[in-house]
């Protein structure tokens, strides 16, 4: 096989900026007390931690003016070391009637930066709705540059450009205006004229000169020396344009990031020793499947390197660009790859094989791929809206991993447009799942008519048909508990209601005591599950058998080594917007906008043999029609499940 893959530079500053999490803070005056200059040094050094207990001491002992001012730069230290909560804690002890204007629109700044944190860029632009005109040349910037990453996560590309066009005219340095035009450029070539028509009506001056020197590039994709004299016809029409000198330069170095180039040799860090050793070798086995069915006789060296300790993992990854490595598939735990998702720069081109979210930007060239239960939640929500169901029921277990699922698609839900959201939680280790799914089902009336009947010892309880507050239920569990929850629906009149779980709730096939359970119950599968064709040498039906007994509960990590091999000469592709995903085991898979590689799965109904009903729609192509909340439906809200951060 010729692996080929894309290696994208690391815009160090300027990308840090964009993410809304690497701007330096307004400077505020001369500090008076050595400790705040000692604390505005610690900052400035990245060790935000201690610049945080250095403010709150001095908010201690400070006048309230002061201490504000004080507890706001303890706040925004706190949220550039990704502790969210502390932060949030220290804003919500100040007393925003007794901050001065400047103050107040420093707090606002700092609450959209904890916002972006979260990944709430809607929020964080309601804190910023408009520049004060009190505010200095900094605050501007970083009031643009957090605007921009907001629009940057909402996936909208003109106000996104439209920020950072506004963000450049106030930069000084040319190296940051040669990144934030790259950028600019980057994104207004992706598009065609006409949409471009579409997202800038009446653009001025130096909007219309972006669009056209952007029209000049996609004219002149890959071809640097043709572009000389057209651009320097640009520049006569537009000589009082921002643009710097390199930005041409600039801009094809870029580009020249997604052309291919040859793999000959792959670097795989998986642990063999700890908690994650026996998922690993599932995953190797996948790897080498991949390897061995490759008939291509310039299949890249394939090396494996013990990743069992996460605090080796800097020198390892040293180690194999030493010894010659192109790209890294690697590592598994989540603490490895945090380490590197928050480094400024990577060797060479890592495959992570999990994901993480760190409050800083990832380094261009770090890949994220795992088979995530949160992206599956979402992916019901997506499902759910493309069917025309209007309004869910969510049972969920109380677990940490239930409380993040019921979370991922309920957020999904409500980003469709959906509003009608009713949830209960049940303990995941109890046997008795009758109460959580009567009181999931029932009505408001008819729990408190139960109520009274319990009061009153009565031994017969009638029931009644549940209200029509909704039209499908989402049932989170594994095998084990669908197989207990899917008949107690059943019990509670229930039945004619669609129930949707996930991959957890079954193993890959439904043996006869299993059928009368679960048969029925939809949800959405990996391709590789489903493959029982016997002269594909990487079908699950030639594979699964090779694992050893004590594996078999990691059967799906296979295929996840198969695609991690195989997606390696298509990552550059999948950057490029608006082509299609990759045809994986695991399922059609393209790269979001942090670069994590994610699945569109394949839909089932289970039966003895699953019935295959289609694959999950792009999010963007879905949206929930409205509908209205019954009065006796129970929303779910960050009290009764809140998500893990």
């Amino acid at each position: 096989m010729r692996n080929r893959y894309a290696v994208p530079i690391f815009i160090s500053f300027m990308l840090l900026l964009l993410a809304g999490c690497g701007t330096t803070p307004t400077k505020p005056a001369a500090p008076a007390d050595p400790q705040a200059g000692h604390a505005a040094r610690m900052f400035e050094q990245q060790r935000y931690e201690a610049a945080a207990d250095l403010y709150l001491d001095l908010a201690k002992r400070a006048s309230n003016a002061t201490r504000n001012q004080y507890l706001l730069r303890a706040a925004d230290s706190l949220i550039h070391d990704g502790q969210l909560d502390k932060a949030e804690d220290i804003l919500q002890q100040l007393d925003s009637s007794a901050l001065p204007q400047e103050q107040r629109f420093r707090q606002a700044l700092i609450q959209a930066r904890l916002a972006l944190g979260r990944h709430q860029p809607e929020p964080a632009l309601r804190l910023l709705p408009a520049i004060p005109p009190y505010a200095g040349n900094e605050e501007k910037i970083h009031f643009h540059t957090l605007r921009a990453a907001a629009f940057r996560e909402l996936q909208d590309g003109a106000r996104y450009v439209t920020e950072l066009i506004a963000l450049d005219e106030l930069l000084a340095a040319d190296e940051e205006q040669l990144q934030i035009q790259t950028e600019i450029l980057s994104v207004l070539a992706r598009h065609s004229p006409q949409s471009l028509k579409q997202l800038f009506p009446a653009p001025d001056t130096i909007t219309r000169g972006w669009l056209e020197l952007a029209g000049l590039l996609r004219d002149f994709p890959n071809a640097p020396g043709e572009i000389i004299a057209p651009y320097r016809e640009w520049r006569d029409l537009y000589p009082d344009h921002p643009a710097v000198p390199e930005l041409l330069t600039s801009y094809y170095s870029r580009q020249q990031q997604q052309v291919p180039v040859e793999v000959r040799q792959i670097a795989v860090l998986l642990p063999l020793q700890g908690p994650y050793a026996a998922p690993a070798r599932a995953i190797r086995d996948g790897l080498m499947s991949a390897w061995y069915n490759d008939p291509d006789e310039n299949r890249p060296q394939m090396k494996f390197y013990d990743s069992s300790n996460n605090e080796q993992i800097w020198p390892l990854l040293n180690q194999v660009a030493d010894e010659g490595a192109d790209i890294v598939i690697g590592p598994l735990s989540k603490q490895a790859v945090v380490q590197l998702a928050r480094a400024g720069s990577l060797p060479l081109p890592v495959l992570a094989l999990n994901q993480v979210s760190t409050d800083s930007v990832p380094p261009q060239n770090l890949y994220q791929y795992s088979l995530s239960p949160e992206d599956e939640a979402r992916q019901v929500a997506i499902w759910a809206a493309y069917q025309g169901h209007r309004e869910p029921a969510v049972l969920y277990p109380s677990s940490s991993l239930g409380k993040r699922m019921a979370t991922a698609f309920m957020e999904t839900w409500r980003q469709l447009g959906g509003t009608s959201i009713r949830s209960q939680a049940y303990a995941p280790a109890s046997k008795d799942f009758s109460t959580p799914v009567a009181q999931l089902v029932m009505s408001a009336q008819r729990k408190a008519q139960l109520e009274e009947q319990k009061k009153a010892r009565e031994e017969k309880i009638e029931y009644t048909l549940p209200p029509r507050g909704m039209d499908f239920i989402f049932a989170i569990g594994n095998k084990q508990q669908m197989r207990q929850i899917r008949p107690m629906l059943q019990f509670h009149f229930a039945e004619d209601l669609p129930v949707l779980s996930t991959s957890r709730a079954w193993d890959g096939q439904l043996r006869n005591d299993e059928n009368f359970d679960l048969a029925g119950i939809i949800l959405p599968e990996m391709p590789w599950m489903l493959d029982g064709d016997t002269d594909n040498p990487l079908s699950r039906k030639n594979l699964q058998e090779y694992l050893a007994r004590s594996e078999r509960k990691y059967l799906r990590l296979l295929p996840m080594g198969i695609d991690a091999y195989q997606v390696l000469p298509h990552l550059g592709k999948l950057e490029t917007p608006g082509l299609p995903p990759f045809k994986g085991n695991t399922g059609l898979l393209y790269l979001d906008d942090k670069r994590q590689l994610l699945r569109r799965m394949t839909w089932i109904s289970l039966q003895a043999q699953p019935r295959i009903l289609g694959i999950t729609p792009p999010a963007n192509a879905v949206s929930v029609l409205p509908a209205e909340l019954p009065d006796d439906a129970t929303n779910f809200n960050e009290s009764t499940a809140p998500a893990q951060r």
